[in-house]
């Protein structure tokens, strides 16, 4: 095994090195603490063979440039770059708590101890769903494709609260509409959606597919692909029915139809098929809002900066109307919300 570039006890930079915390594909994890402000950081530095890999050095700057720039309570964080005997090492916000890989497992656990099948309930499902939703949507917002959306890349807090993290394999589209799936340098083969895993063209709606099988495994314990192992299988997954293998799973379950027919709509094969957003989505887990969540969505709706698009609205509308809300009150509402976050309010003739 190559040596590892940090020991406990050393002082690197600012930061004392604490511990290891685990060797990735591409990265080494150390925990540490920053000396000068007094907490802890999370340091993730190239190792070896990639060290001598252009391609790879770029991708993990990649992750350090993109991260830094994005400003949402659900991201990680990235404070700096250093280098050290020419490797490259990110510092980033460390996170107390767990992932949600692990919280899935453990909550399949308890549920078939006791009887049951599946993993989280609908509610906490969704509730902490709606949290990942909104760091995607940042991303989103900015034209950034994550590219391995999946429960061990979603962190939650000791307070529950999630943090998106590794964006090593993101990709900027900045002024392309869509790129190819081989631009994506890598995935998660039970993750991925079928125009990643085809090299076809790919957009941000395959996040959507990503963030659809994610919720799948919350809610069931499983993915969709269950028992497939090798990359040849997956193409045939996807190419003859992955569809089909998530309704019958799903039948097995007890859940509002509106979150069924979410998730499904997430799993489709054809992107123009699927949500065409991140707040679509959240919208569609959520037609049944209590008023609380229907401001809330409202406000996520305005931080996308953008007209919302003919469904959102048919969301927003069924919300409202669910909750006794008049049109006139929808209105207010907009109009409240846009002042608390400064934007202008439409002056009406």
């Amino acid at each position: 095994m190559a040596e590892l570039l940090f020991q406990p006890g050393q002082l690197v930079e600012d930061y004392a090195i604490k511990q290891i915390l685990g060797r990735g594909g591409m990265a080494e994890l150390y925990l540490a603490r920053d000396v000068l402000l007094k907490r802890k950081v999370i340091i993730k530095a190239l190792r070896d063979p990639f060290l001598r890999n252009g391609p790879s050095k770029e991708q993990f700057l990649r992750e350090a440039e993109i991260q830094a720039g994005l400003d949402n309570p659900h991201l990680v964080q990235v404070f700096r770059v250093f280098r050290h005997r020419r490797c490259p090492c990110l510092v980033m916000q460390h996170v107390q708590g767990t992932d949600l890989e692990k919280v899935i497992r453990r909550a399949r656990t308890l549920r078939a101890r006791n009887g049951g099948k599946g993993a989280l309930s609908p509610e906490r499902a969704v509730h902490i769903f709606l949290q990942v939703l909104e760091g995607v949507g940042c991303v989103h917002r900015y034209k950034i494709i994550h590219g391995d959306i999946k429960p061990s890349n979603i962190l939650l807090d000791s307070q529950g609260r999630v943090k998106i993290t590794d964006f090593g394999l993101s990709f900027m589209l900045r002024n392309r509409k869509k790129v190819k799936g081989e631009d994506l340098p890598g995935g998660t083969l039970q993750y991925m959606s079928p125009e990643q895993l085809l090299n076809e063209p790919v957009d941000l709606r395959s996040d959507i597919y990503s963030l659809g099988v994610t919720l799948f495994h919350m809610l069931t314990g499983e993915v969709p692909s269950r028992g497939i192992r090798r990359q040849f299988q997956f193409l045939e997954h996807h190419m003859e029915g992955s569809l089909e293998s998530a309704q019958k799973m799903l039948g097995d379950f007890d859940f509002q139809p509106g979150l069924r027919e979410a998730v499904l709509k997430a799993l489709q094969k054809d992107p123009v098929k699927r949500h065409q957003s991140c707040l679509e989505f959240s919208l569609a887990i959520r037609g049944d809002a209590s008023f609380e969540l229907y401001s809330e969505v409202l406000r996520l709706s305005l931080l996308t900066k953008r007209p919302s698009t003919a469904v959102e609205k048919t969301y927003l509308r069924k919300i409202a109307r669910r909750k006794g809300l008049l049109s006139e009150e929808a209105a207010a509402l907009e109009r409240r919300i846009r002042h608390e976050l400064g934007f202008r309010t439409k002056s009406r003739k």
